[in-house]
């Protein structure tokens, strides 16, 4: 019996490894814990045999699958840092010409005070 609630166990988690992506196993371990529980739970009843925890302590992607996850999260770096430096070229963009603006406006107003005083 207990081997094969272990081979169960296992199946069973494969199963839920394979319904959700990587990046959300990590995330929603408890609930992975949780749905396996219920399976083990369901599928051994007849048993005589009740899970009350299940313990997933290591997911060892395989290693195209780590390769892939470390190119995602590069490329999730690289964007967050063409972003940052695309916002700060418009902030430079746009204080340069709020600067072009007031020079305007202050030269024009002196020349308006120059004739004003002229006349």
């Amino acid at each position: 019996a207990i081997y094969a609630v272990t081979q169960l166990a296992q199946t069973t988690m494969r199963s839920e490894l394979g319904k959700m992506t990587l990046d959300r196993t990590f995330a929603e371990r408890e609930s992975l814990n949780s749905a396996i529980v219920a399976a083990i739970n369901e599928a051994s009843a007849s048993w005589g045999i009740h899970c009350l925890r299940y313990e997933i302590r290591d997911i060892a992607p395989p290693v195209s699958v780590k390769a892939a996850m470390d190119l995602q999260a590069e490329a999730e770096r690289r964007k967050r840092a063409e972003i940052l430096e695309s916002e700060g070229n418009r902030e430079a963009a746009i204080n340069t010409a709020k600067g072009a603006k007031e020079s305007i406006l202050l030269k024009a107003q002196g020349e308006a005070a120059g004739i004003s005083a002229r006349a």
